[in-house]
Protein backbone atom coordinates (compact mmCIF):
# COMPACT_ATOMS: atom_id res chain seq x y z
CA UNK A 1 0.00 0.00 0.00
CA UNK A 2 1.32 3.44 -0.92
CA UNK A 3 2.10 6.13 1.60
CA UNK A 4 1.51 9.67 0.43
CA UNK A 5 2.19 13.00 2.08
CA UNK A 6 1.56 16.56 1.00
CA UNK A 7 2.21 19.51 3.25
CA UNK A 8 4.60 21.92 4.84
CA UNK A 9 7.70 21.19 6.92
CA UNK A 10 8.97 24.15 8.94
CA UNK A 11 12.11 23.97 11.08
CA UNK A 12 11.52 26.71 13.63
CA UNK A 13 11.26 27.11 17.36
CA UNK A 14 8.73 29.93 16.88
CA UNK A 15 4.98 29.50 17.03
CA UNK A 16 4.26 30.79 13.52
CA UNK A 17 1.51 28.55 12.14
CA UNK A 18 -1.96 30.08 12.37
CA UNK A 19 -4.09 27.17 13.55
CA UNK A 20 -7.25 29.12 12.70
CA UNK A 21 -6.18 29.21 9.03
CA UNK A 22 -5.51 25.48 8.68
CA UNK A 23 -7.98 23.78 6.30
CA UNK A 24 -10.56 21.53 8.00
CA UNK A 25 -9.00 18.29 6.71
CA UNK A 26 -5.41 19.33 7.51
CA UNK A 27 -3.35 18.33 10.53
CA UNK A 28 -0.61 20.21 12.35
CA UNK A 29 1.98 18.32 14.41
CA UNK A 30 5.18 19.24 16.22
CA UNK A 31 8.36 17.71 14.85
CA UNK A 32 11.11 17.02 17.37
CA UNK A 33 13.63 15.11 15.26
CA UNK A 34 15.71 15.48 13.11
CA UNK A 35 14.79 19.16 13.53
CA UNK A 36 12.61 21.07 15.94
CA UNK A 37 9.66 22.56 14.17
CA UNK A 38 6.22 21.83 12.85
CA UNK A 39 4.57 19.94 10.03
CA UNK A 40 1.25 20.66 8.38
CA UNK A 41 -0.30 17.76 6.47
CA UNK A 42 -2.62 18.74 3.61
CA UNK A 43 -4.58 15.65 2.48
CA UNK A 44 -6.43 17.60 -0.24
CA UNK A 45 -3.09 18.33 -1.94
CA UNK A 46 -1.91 14.69 -2.10
CA UNK A 47 -1.04 13.76 -5.68
CA UNK A 48 -1.09 17.37 -6.87
CA UNK A 49 1.69 19.63 -8.11
CA UNK A 50 0.66 23.09 -6.94
CA UNK A 51 2.29 26.13 -8.49
CA UNK A 52 4.77 28.30 -6.65
CA UNK A 53 2.09 30.98 -6.30
CA UNK A 54 -0.42 28.48 -4.83
CA UNK A 55 2.15 27.20 -2.33
CA UNK A 56 3.22 30.73 -1.38
CA UNK A 57 -0.40 31.88 -1.01
CA UNK A 58 -1.36 29.04 1.34
CA UNK A 59 1.99 29.33 3.13
CA UNK A 60 1.35 33.04 3.76
CA UNK A 61 -2.19 32.35 4.95
CA UNK A 62 -0.94 29.71 7.40
CA UNK A 63 2.01 31.84 8.57
CA UNK A 64 4.56 29.38 7.18
CA UNK A 65 6.28 31.98 5.01
CA UNK A 66 7.34 33.92 8.14
CA UNK A 67 9.99 31.24 8.74
CA UNK A 68 13.49 31.72 7.32
CA UNK A 69 13.39 28.13 5.98
CA UNK A 70 10.37 26.02 5.05
CA UNK A 71 9.32 23.50 2.43
CA UNK A 72 6.13 22.30 0.80
CA UNK A 73 6.64 18.66 -0.18
CA UNK A 74 4.58 16.07 -1.96
CA UNK A 75 5.99 12.59 -1.31
CA UNK A 76 4.91 9.10 -2.36
CA UNK A 77 6.37 5.71 -1.58
CA UNK A 78 5.45 2.11 -2.32
CA UNK A 79 8.37 0.88 -0.21
CA UNK A 80 11.00 2.98 -1.89
CA UNK A 81 10.64 6.65 -2.76
CA UNK A 82 8.53 6.88 -5.90
CA UNK A 83 8.02 10.60 -6.29
CA UNK A 84 8.86 13.93 -4.73
CA UNK A 85 7.68 17.44 -5.48
CA UNK A 86 9.12 20.30 -3.43
CA UNK A 87 9.00 24.09 -3.24
CA UNK A 88 10.43 26.15 -0.44
CA UNK A 89 12.84 28.63 1.03
CA UNK A 90 16.25 27.87 2.50
CA UNK A 91 17.80 30.62 4.65
CA UNK A 92 15.69 33.21 2.85
CA UNK A 93 16.46 31.93 -0.67
CA UNK A 94 13.59 30.36 -2.66
CA UNK A 95 14.05 26.99 -4.38
CA UNK A 96 11.96 24.77 -6.60
CA UNK A 97 9.79 23.49 -7.84
CA UNK A 98 11.68 20.22 -7.76
CA UNK A 99 9.72 17.39 -9.38
CA UNK A 100 11.09 13.86 -9.77
CA UNK A 101 9.58 10.41 -10.22
CA UNK A 102 12.50 8.81 -12.09
CA UNK A 103 13.45 5.61 -10.27
CA UNK A 104 17.13 6.31 -11.00
CA UNK A 105 17.19 9.82 -9.47
CA UNK A 106 14.21 10.32 -7.15
CA UNK A 107 15.97 9.24 -3.95
CA UNK A 108 18.85 11.67 -4.53
CA UNK A 109 16.37 14.43 -5.40
CA UNK A 110 14.42 13.78 -2.19
CA UNK A 111 17.60 13.74 -0.06
CA UNK A 112 18.73 17.02 -1.66
CA UNK A 113 15.35 18.65 -0.94
CA UNK A 114 15.43 17.51 2.69
CA UNK A 115 18.99 18.80 3.07
CA UNK A 116 17.59 22.30 2.56
CA UNK A 117 15.92 21.86 5.95
CA UNK A 118 19.18 20.67 7.49
CA UNK A 119 18.16 17.00 7.39
CA UNK A 120 20.96 14.51 6.72
CA UNK A 121 20.63 11.72 4.16
CA UNK A 122 20.31 9.13 6.91
CA UNK A 123 17.60 11.09 8.71
CA UNK A 124 15.75 11.87 5.47
CA UNK A 125 15.52 8.18 4.61
CA UNK A 126 13.93 7.44 8.00
CA UNK A 127 12.02 10.68 8.50
CA UNK A 128 9.43 10.07 11.24
CA UNK A 129 6.71 12.32 9.75
CA UNK A 130 6.72 10.08 6.66
CA UNK A 131 6.18 6.91 8.69
CA UNK A 132 2.72 5.45 9.07
CA UNK A 133 0.99 6.55 12.24
CA UNK A 134 2.76 9.89 12.71
CA UNK A 135 -0.29 11.79 11.46
CA UNK A 136 -2.88 9.55 13.15
CA UNK A 137 -5.48 11.34 15.28
CA UNK A 138 -4.22 12.05 18.77
CA UNK A 139 -6.31 11.84 21.90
Amino acid sequence: MAYQFAGFLIPTDQDIVSLAAIPADALCRPITSPFVGVGVRLPAWVGKTPSISEVNALGAELGVTKARSWMYIGYETWGRIDSVYAIGVHDGTPFGPVDDSNIQTVEATYVEAMSRLGVSREDALRFAPFERGFWAPQA
